[in-house]
């Protein structure tokens, strides 16, 4: 695996996460304990740790499994999201993965309370998070329920672009994980992109998958 992130690099993630200055990022950062991990990780629940955490590096996802072992994704995790007990505490039915080698600063129970009483800026990012989460989830529920499966790729393609200026996704999707993502198979997504890409509507470069025709794509969402 690669070397964690360098401490400056966690500072600037704690900035941008809670919308402060360095000295108050400094003084957050001091009261998180910080990992690097491995794609493939269990990152939560974990045995006798009751820590809301802050990806600072990589991707994960929040989970859930069937007993008949079938996963449905509840939600991507990017840097500066929140996961762990605040957020999501009903541990028993679900669970944060990684998707890729990554980083991530963790507080406590106590930590959290103590720096949201002090600090404005901390109660209003996770307000914030939970509410994105929230309309997230809100979101896929909708489309699970009223969209065709090209309707659910063409919607998840285009809110990943979005994250980036130039509407570029990286890294470049794994089918397989897509299709868990939209509740399809490996096929289904393979073929439908495949079908995209000869009309022009997305193209393969460098990284990463990019949305040339994006208002097209929204035609086919509903």
């Amino acid at each position: 695996m690669g070397e964690p992130p360098s401490h400056d690099t966690d500072l600037a993630a704690i900035r941008a996460a809670f919308g402060c200055g360095q000295a108050l990022a400094g003084t957050i950062a001091a009261m998180a304990r910080g990992s690097a991990h491995e794609r493939g990780a269990l990152l939560w629940p974990l045995p006798d740790r009751d820590e809301t955490s802050l990806l600072t590096a990589g991707a994960a996802q929040e989970v859930a499994y069937g007993r008949d072992g079938a996963m449905l994704v509840l939600l991507p995790i990017a840097p500066g999201d929140f996961y762990g007990a605040l957020v999501a505490p009903d541990a028993d039915a679900a669970r944060v993965e990684s998707l890729s080698e990554g980083a991530a600063a963790h507080f406590s129970g106590a930590a959290v309370i103590r720096l949201m009483e002090s600090y404005s800026c901390v109660g209003v990012a996770i307000t914030r998070h939970l509410a994105g989460r929230l309309a997230a989830m809100r979101q896929r529920m909708v489309e699970a329920a009223m969209l065709s499966a090209t309707g659910r790729i063409a919607a998840e393609l285009l809110r990943r672009s979005r994250a980036g200026p130039d509407r570029v996704i990286r890294p470049m999707p794994v089918f397989a994980e897509l299709a868990m993502t939209v509740q399809s198979t490996r096929e289904t997504v393979s073929r439908t992109i495949s079908g995209w890409e000869k009309r022009g509507l997305v193209k393969r470069v460098d990284g990463g998958l990019e949305v040339v025709a994006p208002h097209r794509l929204e035609e086919l969402v509903y």
